[in-house]
This record gives structure tokens, C-alpha cells and sequence, in this order.
């Protein structure tokens, strides 16, 4: 039972530090690529495309990687064919599968997404600071690489 409203108070922490800036980071990629001429990245098809590499993936792995049904993960997939950053092909090794490849556009778009991944980070480090930046990296990473050993190991 709540003793008083000061047990239910907002309390500033740390995940909501790093949702925000994750949030600011997202906001600021998509709206660069969409100035850049790749409007999917402001709605949910174009974060489809952070998964998909210059090698193509299975579209089950696909769905997998975004925490979405196939159902989601096949309307914007046919979104992003229609538009033709994406096609999907039989899968070599299961003929039953799909992949999910880059098309000329698409690798285009993952070029474009490298320099303004680039040009954020290069922006933060001039915010930031070398050293700091390197430490704030190394630490997302050290926090990363447990996260996922503990979800390994569930």
C-alpha cells in the first residue's frame, strides 16, 4: 500500500537518460534520411532496413531481430518492394524461405545511413569530447555484452 505520494514520485534514472538519448539519436537519422531523399525512414518500414545488410537476411530472421510477427514484418516488407529498396528471393539453402535482400536503392540507402551514423557520432565526439566519447562507448558496450549473456543464458 502507498504510504504517501512521495513513495509514487517520478525519479529521474539513468534508462530514462539513455532512452532519451537512443530516442534523439533515431529522431535525428530519420529525419536526415528522409532530407537525403529515403522518406520510409520516418515510418516503421524504414527500421526494417537497420537489419538488413549488404548480404540479404532470411525474412524469418528478420522478424526474429525486430520482435515483430511475420505478418508486420511482410506489410513492410511489401512497402519497401513496392518502393524498390527491397526484394525477396528463394532462399538457397531452404526453398520453402525468403531472403530478404538490398536492392540498388537499398544499398544506396545503407550507404547514406553510414554517413550519417558517422556524422552524428563525429557531432557527439566534438560534444563530448575523444576521451569521453570512448569511455560512454566502451561502457554501452560493457553493458551490452552482459545484457545479452544474461538473456543467453535464460
Amino acid at each position: 500500500m502507498v504510504k504517501s505520494l512521495d513513495d509514487v514520485r517520478s525519479v529521474d534514472h539513468i534508462g530514462l537518460s539513455l532512452w532519451r538519448a537512443a530516442q534523439n539519436w533515431r529522431d535525428r537519422m530519420r529525419r536526415e534520411m528522409a532530407a537525403r531523399g529515403f522518406p520510409w525512414h520516418m515510418e516503421a518500414r524504414g527500421d526494417v532496413l537497420a537489419h538488413v545488410g549488404p548480404n540479404g537476411l532470411a525474412q524469418t530472421v528478420l522478424a526474429e531481430r525486430m520482435g515483430l510477427s511475420k505478418q508486420a514484418v511482410q506489410q513492410l516488407l511489401d512497402q519497401l518492394e513496392g518502393e524498390g529498396v527491397i526484394q525477396r528471393v528463394p532462399d538457397s539453402r531452404d526453398k520453402r524461405a525468403r531472403r530478404v535482400e538490398l536492392t540498388g536503392l537499398g544499398l544506396f540507402d545503407l550507404v547514406e545511413r553510414n554517413a550519417v551514423k558517422r556524422e552524428i557520432e563525429d557531432e557527439y565526439k566534438a560534444i563530448l569530447g575523444a576521451e569521453l566519447f570512448a569511455q560512454m562507448e566502451r561502457g554501452l558496450r560493457i553493458l551490452n555484452a552482459r545484457s545479452t549473456a544474461s538473456e543467453e543464458g535464460s
